[in-house]
């Protein structure tokens, strides 16, 4: 795929740099986990002498690589020609910039006394800012990703407390919980990005259902009728507990009734047809396909995101976009994976209630003539994301711990809090940054930079 332009953006606000706002692992079958330079930072001369108090560890802009995840859904093409690299014919399906331990990126520290032939030397990010309390990932989807949901806060304390009192180790794959906390998430499309997300209108479902024709999947959904609010848990429970050949055989009628839908149908039911086809082409005979007509399925064009709050019901089809996330690898799955499905801890967390899908615009926090900054906003205090759109700079960013380049060469430089200047850096495409500490970056040339870190 090729990375494509942005949407356009939502009118300017009047802010001045900032917003208010209201598991890490998402893989399946995982194959390798890869340290991955994300490009070429370089320095730029001459270098400021930087002269930090007594005491005070200078705050500095450091070239960051990432860890590439090879799970078999990902695209063979799209993380490495983000990066510059020769493509191996093996899928790269995340690129995971932060400190998560199961992929911890690193960072270059430049010699004291640099000489030509010293570039100097890796250490792990979290040696110098700490555990970060959110993952910033590039995801790139060329097959569908499992059903899932993920907790809230309370359910993720509760739920590892009661795997650790049942003596469930960490590794067991019927471990439900990894970690106390919880997941929320927030992908923004740099290609039209497809995903389901949130149980739609019932009625909607149900006129799928009888597009389709197909007996077992019209009795299937029969619930969403007498109960439209909380039918869908009623409907997940009979398709994940039906015996594994009845479930393989109700998916392959959903495919053959998919594959019979007419060219001049209603758009509703072309667009369900084409994804059981997408499905079944990826995981053929998995009872998730007819779990998946259940949810709102929507296509984001660049620059749009999709928010993912807890116990809504979800999955990534194809795309590739920037997510960010709570650190943590709480999933319950349900469908669409080779992997341990607890249908009543699933269906105990989920909220059945139907929704529209979540899909947030940009909104511009600043804009002037040298370009903008957008922001995504989310109703969690685990990160923000912002994106840096450069026609020539300067534009102002406050307080970033990770920057991305997905387009163009940038120049960042900047000061910390004291107004100390910081050594500049230049980013090209697919080059990424730790900033070691609080700072006020300054953007300068033509590209586009995400930047991650806390709420700002």
């Amino acid at each position: 795929m090729t990375i494509g332009e942005t949407a356009p953006t939502s009118a300017a606000g009047t802010d001045s740099g900032s917003t208010s706002t209201a598991s890490a692992g998402t893989g399946e079958m995982s194959t390798a986990t890869t340290s991955t330079g994300t490009g070429t930072a370089t320095g730029t001369s001459p270098v400021p002498t930087v002269r930090t108090p007594p005491g005070r560890s200078p705050v500095r802009v450091l070239e960051l690589f990432g860890q590439s995840q090879r799970y078999a859904w990902g695209s063979a093409t799209a993380i490495p020609e983000l990066l510059g690299v020769p493509a191996d014919g093996e899928p790269v399906a995340e690129l995971w910039l932060g400190t998560h331990p199961q992929a911890p990126a690193e960072v270059v520290e430049p010699a004291p006394r640099p000489r030509a032939a010293d570039l100097g030397a890796r250490r792990a990010a979290a040696d110098l800012v700490g555990e970060l309390p959110f993952l910033l990932k590039v995801l790139a989807a060329d097959k569908a990703l499992s059903l899932q949901v993920h907790p809230d806060l309370d359910q993720a304390r509760a739920g590892f407390d009661a795997d650790q009192a049942a003596g469930i180790a960490l590794g067991d794959p019927r471990r439900r919980y990894r970690d106390r906390n919880h997941k929320p998430e927030l992908i923004v499309a740099l290609t039209p990005f497809r995903a389901l997300a949130g149980i739609r209108a019932p009625a909607t479902t149900l006129a799928i259902a009888r597009g389709l024709g197909h007996p077992g999947l019209i009795a299937a959904f029969a619930p969403l009728a007498t109960d439209p609010t909380g039918g869908a848990t009623q409907v997940l429970r009979s398709l994940l507990t039906l015996p594994a050949q009845a479930g393989v055989d109700l998916a392959a009628g959903v495919v053959s009734a998919a594959e019979r839908v007419p060219a001049d149908a209603d758009a509703e039911l072309r667009r369900a047809a084409d994804l059981v086809r997408l499905l079944a082409a990826t995981h053929p005979g998995d009872v998730g396909i007819a779990a998946a007509l259940l949810l709102n399925d929507v296509t984001l064009q660049p620059g749009e995101g999709l928010f993912q709050p807890a116990r809504l019901l979800h999955a990534y089809i194809q795309g590739v976009g920037i997510e960010i996330m709570a650190t943590s690898d709480n999933v319950l799955r349900g469908g669409l994976t080779p992997k341990h499905i607890d249908v009543n801890e699933l269906l105990r967390i989920l909220d059945p209630r139907p929704t529209g899908a979540p899909v947030l615009r940009p909104r511009t926090l600043t804009t002037g003539p040298g370009g903008l900054l957008r922001t995504w906003v989310v109703p969690v205090d685990d990160f923000s994301l912002r994106e840096a759109v450069c026609t020539g700079g300067p534009v102002s960013l406050a307080n970033p711990s990770i920057l991305l380049a997905v387009e163009g060469e940038v120049e960042v430089s900047g000061t910390d809090g004291s107004g100390t200047a910081l050594a500049p850096m230049t980013l090209s495409r697919g080059c990424s940054a730790l900033v070691t500490g609080s700072a006020t970056l300054r953007l300068t040339g033509t590209g586009r930079v995400f930047a991650a870190g806390p709420p700002v």
